[in-house]
């Protein structure tokens, strides 16, 4: 019964390795004839709807929303602490004056 399996996972193991080789065998191929197709017809990445495979990759960086916001002086807090040095003068001046809720935004939300 072990014999079997074994002879099973063998054969298994050439056929990966054989699909393995036959993949790259191929996906070599169809580099070749794309870029000569588009050696050929002068294609651009955007004729082809390439340009934006190569920007859809990059990671999107989200930016936080603001929390405080001070209406007379255009300043804007995030309420984050995560690497961005210390908080504004302003907040630390309106907690200590308890002002605080009078700079936070409020979002409201569509439900």
């Amino acid at each position: 019964m072990f014999k079997e399996i074994r002879a099973l996972d063998e054969q298994i193991s050439q056929l990966q390795s054989r699909r393995e080789e036959l993949f790259k065998t191929q996906r070599a191929e169809a580099i070749r004839v794309v870029r000569t197709l588009v050696d050929q017809f002068q294609l651009t990445p955007s004729q082809v709807n390439l340009s934006s495979l190569s920007r859809s990759l990059a990671p999107v960086k989200l930016k936080r929303p603001t929390t405080f916001y001070d209406p007379n002086r255009g300043l804007a807090w995030d309420g984050s602490l995560s690497g961005k040095g210390r908080k504004p003068d302003w907040i630390k001046a309106a907690v200590e004056d308890g002002t605080i809720e009078f700079f936070r935004v409020n979002i409201q939300r569509a439900l």
